[in-house]
This record gives structure tokens, C-alpha cells and sequence, in this order.
């Protein structure tokens, strides 16, 4: 793996990211250079202001998004306008991610707490749970596991103590959500494979920390299956626009499988560019970078304050739209792009989106935190 960043504007933090806390640091902070991954250095024209923005729009989104109300003394994260006051995976996954990097262990702790509480006999999440916990579907959606299990290996990177979780679901996840045989990724731990996967879930990036963290070299055969479905599905129907659907085949075509009709990039796959681009960042695969190059080109022909919240793979607007959740991913995905106008174009526009919700906000701050070059991949140890 590539030699891993230590960010120094947060005093006293070991490992991860460290953004400036006050406006007496911001100095020193704009005096550093850059932080950069491996292939790809931050988006951010302004360091100390980046750090201020992010440090604000997570203690926005706890006040918004993150309760104690039907948690049983633990915490959880609302997806207010998702369908009332319920709770998934899916937002517990992403409350973990930020509370691991912007070093928040009481919440974090909170969060993981009521995950535990509602596994499954898998040992994954039941993804859908009530205002008042009750578990509304006992079944895993994979994503939400994926980002709890890498946000485990994180949290054991700057605090330890989390490897037993952290390896326990990571083996939950290689049992449970990859097809056997053909290491497809699975949409769910009890459905799904060949016939439908869901392309935003796919993270290679944290499924190289998996396999270095846990010494099981099988998650690089998940990598490069997945990675040919996105190919298969380019080849066949994108026609050069990098754009991926919500649901496809093990053959890149659409699917039948569970009343699918969702072959358009839309707001499952919206994430596909913010996933895509850890692997090109961090790790400088090839292939992240080729579906990165194609998006980039697209979207700057689109132009930055029109990206709307919904394509056909051939890149025509199926919607009206134009939200943070899908203007922050593509922003993450320009971490590569050569054009340094459009990079600053993109970082800017999703500045400006705040406050559109649980997931726009979620996917505005996820993003930030990547591109700013604040969220470098956990050094791994057995």
C-alpha cells in the first residue's frame, strides 16, 4: 500500500485527519503545502479555509442528523427526509466514516454501539429501523456494512481497540455479500450477485485495506471482478460518458431481478465517482482512473452549477435537479482531473450547497473531506 499521510494542523492526533481548529493555526496551515495521496494532490485553493468549512458542515450535520430521540441511550443518524425519522445502514456507515476521520470517538462510539445492537444473525445491520428501533427489515444493505467495517480499521488506526470488530465484519461482509464463485458484490446479504449488483457500492479502495488488514487476498478478487462489470457496462452502453446505473448484470446489461428497471445513473450511483477516486488517489489503479477521465470530460462539458440529479449512461438529464449529492461526488472524482479551472469550479459549487438534507448533506460532506486531501487511507496491520 502507499506510505500514508500524516496531516499536522490538529495537535496531539496520532494518525488521520487534522484540520485547523481555530483561526490562530490558519496561518501556519496555509504555510504547509497541500496534503496529497499518492496520484492525486487536494482540490481545496485554500487549506485553513477547507478545514474551517468541513470542522462547520460536521457540526451542522450532527445538529441536523444525529440523535440520542429512539436510541436507547446510544445514538443514531435521521434520515429526515427519507421517509420520516427512520435510521439505515447506510447513514450509520457515513456517520461513522466522519466521526473516525474528523476525531470524534464519543460519537463514533455512539453510533457503532447501535449498529451492534441491530445486527442481524449475519452479523450485518438490519439496514431499515424505526424512530422507536424497531427493526423494519432484518436484512443488510452491503454499503452501509462496507463503510462501517473500513471505518472500524480507521478508528483502530487512531484510537485501537476496534480490530475484533473491525475483522469480524469484514469477514460477515466476505461471507455474506460476495457471490461465491464469481466474487460479484452482492446488493444484500440475502439477494443479489450475477443476476443485480449495485455499482455504487463497490469500494476498492477500502477493499484493499480489507484484504491487507486481514491478510485475506480473496477482496482483490472482488476488486478486479467488479471492476470488469463497470467495463462491461461502459463498453456496452455508456458510450464514453463514464457514466454507471443504479443496478446492473454480471454482464453490464440491465437487469430483471427484483422489478429492476433503474439502468440510469441516478442517485445510488451518484457515489460511484467519490468511491472510484479513493482507488485513483490513493492507489493509483488504472482502471478507477479511466472511469474518472471519462466522468471528468463529461461533467465539464456539463459544467458545474448545471450537473442535474439524474442521466441516461448516454449522458442526457432524466431530471431537473441540482443537489450536493450529485454535484459533492463528481467534485471527489475531478481530484484526478488535469483541468485545474474545472477542479476549482467543482470544489466551489459544492461549497456553495449546504443544507439540502440528510443525504445531500452527507454526500457534500463526505466529499469535501476527500478532495480537500483529509481523508488518507488507514495504515493496515495484522
Amino acid at each position: 500500500m502507499a506510505k500514508h499521510l500524516r496531516l499536522a494542523l490538529l495537535p496531539a492526533v496520532v494518525w488521520g485527519c487534522d484540520l485547523p481548529a481555530a483561526r490562530g493555526e490558519q496561518a501556519r496551515a496555509a504555510a504547509q503545502p497541500a496534503p496529497a495521496y499518492r496520484c492525486a494532490a487536494s482540490i481545496a485553493p485554500d487549506q485553513a479555509a477547507a478545514g474551517a468549512e468541513i470542522r462547520s458542515s460536521y457540526a451542522d450535520w450532527k445538529r441536523r442528523y444525529v440523535t440520542p430521540r429512539g436510541a436507547g441511550g446510544l445514538l443514531r443518524v435521521t434520515m429526515a427526509e427519507k421517509g420520516g425519522d427512520r435510521t439505515s445502514s447506510e447513514a450509520i456507515g457515513y456517520g461513522m466514516l466522519l466521526a473516525a476521520y474528523l476525531d470524534d470517538r464519543p460519537t463514533f462510539d455512539a453510533l457503532w454501539a447501535y449498529a451492534k445492537r441491530h445486527r442481524n444473525p449475519r452479523g450485518l445491520m438490519a439496514w431499515n429501523v424505526s424512530p422507536q428501533g424497531r427493526v423494519l427489515d432484518p436484512n443488510a444493505a452491503t454499503d452501509g456494512d462496507i463503510d462501517m467495517a473500513f471505518a472500524l480499521v480507521v478508528a483502530d488506526a487512531r484510537w485501537k481497540a476496534y480490530g475484533a470488530d473491525a475483522r469480524a465484519l469484514i469477514r460477515s461482509l466476505r461471507t455474506h455479500a460476495i457471490e461465491s464463485g464469481t466474487y460479484v458484490l452482492k446488493p444484500g446479504d440475502v439477494w443479489g450477485g450475477s443476476n443485480v449488483m449495485n455499482p455504487s457500492y463497490f469500494a476498492p479502495a477500502y477493499f484493499r485495506v480489507f484484504a491487507a488488514y486481514t491478510g485475506d487476498a480473496s477482496w482483490n478478487r472482488v476488486i478486479d471482478a467488479n471492476y470488469a462489470i463497470l467495463a462491461r457496462v461502459s463498453a456496452r452502453h455508456s458510450r464514453g460518458t463514464g457514466l454507471q446505473p443504479e443496478l446492473t448484470t454480471i454482464g453490464g446489461d440491465s437487469s430483471t431481478a427484483q422489478g429492476n428497471f433503474e439502468f440510469h445513473y441516478g442517485y445510488n450511483a451518484t457515489r460511484i465517482p467519490w468511491r472510484l477516486a479513493k482507488d485513483a488517489a490513493w492507489n493509483c489503479d488504472p482502471r478507477a482512473r479511466g472511469h474518472l477521465d471519462q466522468l471528468n470530460a463529461f461533467f465539464r462539458r456539463v459544467g458545474a452549477s448545471a450537473i442535474r440529479d439524474g442521466y441516461t449512461l448516454q449522458g442526457h438529464p432524466n431530471e431537473r435537479w441540482h443537489t450536493a449529492a450529485f454535484v459533492g461526488p463528481a467534485m471527489a472524482g475531478a481530484i484526478v482531473a488535469p483541468d485545474a479551472r474545472f477542479r476549482a469550479q467543482m470544489w466551489n459549487e459544492t461549497l456553495r450547497l449546504r443544507g439540502e438534507g440528510y443525504y445531500h448533506d452527507s454526500l457534500r460532506l463526505l466529499s469535501l473531506l476527500f478532495a480537500s486531501g483529509n481523508m488518507p487511507p488507514p495504515p493496515t496491520r495484522r
